[in-house]
C-alpha cells in the first residue's frame, strides 16, 4: 500500500466511524432536515431496533444522548424497541396547539439502524395515544409506523394501511402494546388510528414553516 493510498484508506475509515458509530458521534442540526424528500417522508432514528436505551435527540446541543431525566435511568422498562424509533425532522408539535413540544414520533420497521440514521420512508399507519402527564394534562400524541422507501431495507411486504392489517395484524398488536408501554407498562392508551394519508396530514400539520 502506498502512502497516498494509505492516507485515503485512513480518511475513508474515519468517515465510516463517524457515520456509523455510536450515539456520541452523531452531531448536527437534524431538525433542520426537511420533513419530506421527493415522494417520501424523512425519518431520523434515535433508538435502534432491539435497543432498551432511551436515546433522545437534544436539539439545543445537536447530539443524541441517553435521556436520564425520568425515574428509569434512561432504560426502557419493557421489551426492546421492535422497530427503529425516532422522529420526523422539521416538525414541532406546538404545546399552544395541543402538542407535547417535540417532533412527530415515528417507528420504522426494518433491521437495526444506528442512531442518527436519516432515511426516506413510506408511512403505513398513524396511531394516536392518550399521553398522561404528571400535571393532570392529557395529550393525544401521534406515532407513525413506516417502512423504508428503499426495497433493500424493507423487511415486510406492506406498502399501505390495508396491507399491514391484512398480512400483519399480530405485528400491529405488538406495536400498539410496545408504544403504549414505552414510558412504563400501560402508561399510555390507544385512542384512534389512521392510514398513511392521515399520517402525512399529521406531519404537514406540525411541519415547521420555513420562509
Amino acid at each position: 500500500m502506498t502512502i497516498q493510498s494509505g492516507k485515503l484508506f485512513y480518511f475513508m475509515l474515519l468517515a465510516a466511524i463517524i457515520t456509523f458509530g455510536g450515539c456520541s458521534n452523531k452531531q448536527g442540526n437534524f431538525n433542520a432536515i426537511s420533513s419530506f424528500s421527493r415522494n417520501y417522508v424523512n425519518a431520523v432514528i434515535e433508538i435502534p431496533a432491539g435497543t432498551n436505551q432511551r436515546i433522545k435527540y437534544i436539539e439545543m446541543d445537536g447530539v443524541f444522548l441517553v435521556d436520564r431525566s425520568g425515574d428509569d435511568e434512561g432504560i426502557i422498562d419493557f421489551l426492546p424497541a421492535p422497530g427503529n424509533y425516532g422522529f420526523v425532522p422539521g416538525t414541532f408539535m406546538d404545546p399552544v396547539l395541543g402538542g407535547d413540544g417535540e417532533p412527530v414520533k415515528i417507528m420504522v420497521i426494518a433491521e437495526n439502524m444506528p442512531t442518527g440514521t436519516v432515511l426516506e420512508v413510506i408511512p403505513l399507519l398513524v396511531m394516536y395515544f392518550n399521553e398522561y402527564s404528571g400535571f393532570g394534562q392529557n395529550l393525544v400524541i401521534p406515532v407513525i409506523i413506516a417502512t423504508p422507501a428503499s426495497s433493500r431495507l424493507q423487511v415486510i411486504n406492506a406498502f399501505d394501511y390495508e396491507d399491514l392489517f391484512e398480512d400483519y395484524p399480530e405485528m400491529v398488536d405488538i406495536l400498539i402494546t410496545w408504544v403504549a408501554s414505552f414510558r412504563g407498562q400501560g402508561s399510555d392508551e390507544l385512542r384512534a388510528m389512521g392510514d398513511g394519508e392521515v399520517a402525512i396530514n399529521e406531519i404537514e400539520k406540525w411541519e415547521i414553516r420555513r420562509h
